[in-house]
């Protein structure tokens, strides 16, 4: 007679398996009812009655007695490790626990059953373990007997089995984060996948915001790409959530097909260590285009990255590393990476390292490693604005590597560095076409040594030269109009934003005239010293006959900003009526008004060349918007694509007031509601028509490309499933001695910080990190392990009581490699931010204590976080070029700042000791014997002196200097200094130390004589002399018990 099965119902299941009503989430996938105890072997425990629950990511086992129903057991299928066969009628499912201990369920049932309940496991966990390696999948240690094939074939979710690891990654962490997939997300994958796109935006999807309803879990959504096979690009640039950095980390520890990362300016305060980290542990990585640009890396993160890019098996293509806050240290060890791995570096075709601090070092690190790759190179786009450049030690290795597009704006060239660019590299090169000097400070001299150099080299055959915001005034100009005749390659010239009047331009536009064999393309005169009147109708006039005359012109830009042209303009628009040469025009900001609004209708209705034109913020009124638009809504401009006024479109929407000017530039009052509908509408219609036309144009086989106002970025085109190989290494860079790795040591010389130990404001243990040197793979890794120093005991207390298994490593499936953690250093900056570091660094270290089993699919474990409620500092992203940054190519400063950060960071881990050994060992203040006092001044000093000197325990001679130097005759409360880290010292070098000091003590005594008689003087003496005396005893007494501190603290460190 057959058993009767007790009942659950089909309501408890789903909600305790987590089924959602969405069509996407969990689902039952089969249940059935078997014999079964909670034991990862058959002798463990009791067997008893369960309802045995398979789900698209979860299994679930239910318990029915007598007084109810529950849940007994429930885990994951990505915590699975095993499933294995303990007799003929039952099997074993082994998995890991939350804390990554061994648990496990046997099942006993008649073998059809146990077929299919194991086809229903393998059949779930196949569809969420898409593109994972088999070293992370579970065993099956099984009788093929009671394996039977599946129903169907595998049919993954989209973008290679995605989404439903997204819709299980969701299920992995739900007491943390509390969240599933929303339907949007999955949307939007179906929606990439289905058009062939390979990159996934975060930055433009619904929801991103974490404030938003429709925010999504975006932690989940990266640790879903850890073993992901289609996307090939990801972009994070600028969000502002707090658990980013971790979940890339733990997506680049198996991730082995993303080739291009942007992580630029996230906006989180939190360390790139994870980041870094994961890169290491992967050397499978295939990341050939990294951004990191706008974060701040020191030089425990970069020494880390470092490691990553000389172990890379591939070429790295495109690297961005600017305002990242590196220092000439930091800059050093990343181009010594460079050159551990040749066959990388040499593969770089963009390099950004622009708004960082080179100093001698840096430059002297990028000159050599550019000197070594001399004619094998791939470099394409030097990038270095604003990086305090020594052109001395890096300028002639720019000739040697030849490179086609260099940045050195906002680097001071003063006459010396531009005579040496220009007799080394500028008169030898032939690969230059585009060279930045923006912001240089270039006056006539230098300029004259810059195009001296230009005329005698006849091997360029185009450059593009920008020399804008150098204030370049009469001068310069007639300097460049005896030189620049001479440049016949000149392909594109820009002068604009500095203090060129009409006169130096016209002397500047009659000697590009003169240019040999003419092929300028491009010209900026913006925002100069222009002026209304003859001088600027001669100008307009002189600027139509050369684009008129030169036809090769197709780009001119004189936009007014502080000194508009207004109706100067005239000549020059009135003989683009006829124009067929010039695409592209800027006119913003000239005050042009509706009168030359007319002048401008007319000419949009004969020129059929312009592509581009900018009107903006220019005083239009809503007749001369009219008359402008005309020869666009009646179709007679079809050519016409990009009509720009952003300023006079937001106010025309934002603004009540649209005003309407007169040539007097006097307001008539404002438009009316119907007014401002009127030109509402009217913008609209201009931009339906400029898009019909830009459709037009690109059906045609012709279709113009702006070079000048549309140009994008440079990029770096890496085609889909290609990886970049490693260049071939010639012999005379194989053989070079590879350098040095660089050491957690370092680190205290590069950014006057030290990694050996963190303080933090809440808490007062010093984290002390032991360093494990690893040569297992022939070079050397950093491992550390933490222990936490009490403050006030000098006992230690280590973190990790597994004896000489210190250093765990973070999680990876089937991953040997040394894991380098590193805790960022806190300088004087970061201060306010010493919690989330400390915090930073433990959760590395329980992170690793957190490592899954190498057979388990199973993410790593993830400290909760939330999101970052931290706003960007709008301040890094003003405008370069701004007036307040007019002085920012000013070299930087690389002292180092060692003693301001061991100074404040022992501050607070010793006040509290400090303060006891000054109350025990106080003496007691001698009071001076009754005397004559002639100078009030004179006798308030000398006490207040003495009660400095008697009051604090005074731990260096240098303390004793300072509070002696106190003249003031107001009463002086005593503080207690700032204890440096203890140190070892020689008391038999103290009365040395006194001596150096005494000639200071000796000219005050000297200036007190003056004024007192010489009975007080001696009286004065005598009473000063002992109490240099007790000063002297207590110093050696509390060096003393530094001295025995610092030994007992040593060693129990060791």
């Amino acid at each position: 007679m057959a058993t009767v099965e007790p009942e659950v119902e089909k309501k408890f299941i789903e909600d305790s398996l987590g089924v959602t009503s969405q069509s996407f989430g969990e689902q039952i996938t089969h249940t059935v009812w078997v014999e079964a105890n909670k034991s990862p072997n058959i002798s463990g425990s009791t067997f008893n009655k369960r309802l045995i629950v398979v789900g698209k990511c979860k299994i679930i086992s239910i318990k029915r007695g007598t007084f109810g129903k529950s849940v007994e057991l429930e885990f994951h299928l990505y915590n699975v490790s095993e499933i294995c066969a303990e007799s003929d009628d039952s099997f074993t499912i082994k998995y890991n626990g939350e804390n990554n201990e061994q648990l496990g369920i046997t099942i006993k049932a008649p073998l059809d059953k146990l077929q299919i309940l194991i086809r229903a496991i393998r059949t779930s966990y196949r569809r969420i373990t898409c593109g994972f390696p088999e070293t992370s999948m579970m065993k099956l240690n099984l009788p093929e007997n009671k394996l039977i094939d599946f129903e169907v074939p595998l049919i993954m979710s989209s973008a290679h089995g995605f989404v439903d690891g997204y819709i299980a990654h969701s299920y992995y962490y739900p007491r943390v984060y509390k969240s599933v997939g929303t339907l949007d997300f999955i949307r939007l994958i179906d929606a990439l996948y289905s058009s062939d796109i390979t990159e996934i935006d975060f930055t433009q999807l619904a929801g991103i915001e974490p404030s938003s309803e429709l925010s999504f879990n975006l932690f989940t959504a990266i640790t879903s790409l850890r073993n992901n096979t289609y996307f090939k690009s990801v972009n994070l640039s600028g969000l502002p959530h707090a658990n980013i950095i971790s979940a890339i980390g733990m997506c680049l520890e198996t991730n082995k097909s993303i080739t291009k990362l942007n992580l630029s300016n996230l906006r989180v305060e939190q360390s790139l260590q994870p980041l870094a980290n994961g890169l290491v542990k992967n050397p499978s990585n295939v990341i050939q285009a990294l951004d990191l640009s706008k974060n701040n890396i020191p030089f425990p993160i970069m020494a880390t990255l470092c490691e990553c890019f000389s172990k890379f098996s591939h070429g790295l293509v495109s690297l961005n590393l600017s305002k990242c806050e590196l220092l000439p240290k930091t800059i050093a060890i990343l181009f010594e990476s460079f050159e551990r791995n040749f066959g990388m570096s040499l593969a770089i075709k963009y390099l950004n390292l622009s708004h960082n601090k080179f100093g001698d070092i840096g430059s002297q690190a990028i000159g050599g490693w550019m000197a070594k790759i001399r004619g094998h190179h791939s470099l394409d786009c030097l990038v270095l604005a604003n990086c305090n450049l020594n052109f001395q030690l890096m300028g002639p290795p720019l000739r040697v590597v030849d490179i086609p597009r260099l940045d050195l704006s906002l680097n001071r060239i003063d006459r010396t560095s531009a005579k040496l660019l220009g007799n080394e590299v500028f008169d030898t090169v032939m690969n230059l076409s585009e060279l930045n000097f923006s912001g240089c400070g270039m006056n006539a001299d230098s300029l004259e040594d810059i195009f001296i150099s230009f005329n005698r080299n006849r091997k360029i055959s185009n450059i593009s030269l920008n020399l804008s915001h150098n204030a370049l005034g009469a001068r310069e100009a007639t300097l460049m109009s005896k030189s620049i005749s001479g440049c016949r390659y000149l392909e594109a010239l820009d002068i604009s934003n500095n203090r060129l009047n009409c006169r130096s331009l016209m002397e500047l536009l009659n000697a590009i005239k003169n240019i040999d064999q003419f092929n300028l393309h491009e010209l900026n005169i913006a925002n100069n010293y222009f002026s209304q009147g003859p001088e600027g109708d001669q100008l307009c006039q002189q600027l139509a006959s050369l684009i008129n005359t030169f036809p090769t012109i197709r780009t001119l830009n004189i936009s007014g900003g502080k000194y508009p042209l207004s109706k100067s303009l005239t000549p020059l628009l009135e003989s683009l009526v006829k124009n067929n040469s010039l695409k592209e025009l800027d006119i913003s900001d000239n005050g042009l008004g509706d009168s030359m609004a007319s002048i401008i209708g007319e000419m949009l209705r004969e020129n059929t060349s312009l592509i581009y034109i900018n009107l903006d913020n220019n005083q239009f009124g809503l007749s001369g918007w009219t008359a402008i638009a005309q020869p666009l809504l009646f179709d007679i401009n079809r050519t016409l694509n990009h009509l720009i006024f952003p300023k006079t479109l937001a106010s025309a929407y934002t603004s009540t007031l649209i005003q309407n000017f007169a040539s007097t530039l006097q307001s008539f009052g404002s438009l009316s509601k119907e007014k401002r509908n009127q030109i509402i509408q009217l913008f609209q219609k201009m931009q339906d028509k400029l898009a019909e036309n830009r459709f037009e144009t690109s059906v045609l086989d012709s279709v113009y490309v702006s070079e000048y106002f549309n140009k994008t970025p440079y990029t770096v085109h890496i085609p889909e499933d290609f990886v970049t190989p490693l260049v071939d290494v010639p012999e005379h860079l194989s053989s070079l001695p590879p350098p040095s790795s660089p050491t957690l040591f370092e680190s205290v010389n590069s950014s006057g910080t030290t990694s050996a130990s963190v303080s933090t404001n809440s808490s007062s243990h010093i984290l002390q990190h032991s360093i494990n040197m690893n040569n297992s793979n022939g070079t050397n890794s950093i491992n550390t392990s933490n222990s936490s120093v009490g403050s006030n005991t000098g006992t230690t207390n280590n973190t990790n009581n597994n004896g000489g298994n210190n250093n765990k490593q973070l999680n990876g499936a089937g991953s040997s490699t040394p894991t380098t953690v590193l805790v960022a250093p806190i300088d004087k900056n970061q201060r306010s931010r010493s919690n989330s570091n400390s915090s930073t660094a433990s959760s590395a270290v329980s992170l690793s204590k957190r490592s899954n089993s190498s057979n388990s699919a199973a993410p790593p474990r993830q400290l909760i976080t939330q999101t970052s409620d931290w706003q960007p500092n709008e301040e890094s992203e003003a405008d370069i070029y701004d007036t307040s940054n007019n002085n920012s190519f000013i070299a930087y400063s690389t002292d180092d700042e060692s003693d301001n950060y061991t100074q404040d960071s022992y501050d607070d881990n010793s006040s509290r000791k400090s303060k006891q050994q000054q109350q025990q060992q106080q003496p007691p203040i001698r009071k001076p014997k009754p005397k004559s006092i002639k100078s009030n001044a004179s006798v308030s000093s000398v006490k207040s002196s003495a009660s400095i000197k008697s009051t604090a325990s005074v731990k260096s001679v240098s303390s004793v200097k300072s509070s002696s130097s106190i003249k003031s005759s107001k009463s002086v409360k005593s503080t207690i200094p700032s204890q440096p880290p203890p140190v070892i010292i020689n008391h038999e070098n103290d009365s040395e130390q006194e001596e150096e000091e005494q000639p200071e003590l000796e000219q005050e005594e000297e200036e007190q004589e003056n004024i007192e008689s010489q009975t007080d003087q001696d009286e004065q003496v005598d009473f000063q002399d002992d109490d240099d005396n007790e000063i002297t005893e207590n110093e050696n007494n509390n060096n003393n018990n530094n001295l025995n501190e610092f030994h007992s603290d040593s060693q129990q460190v060791l």
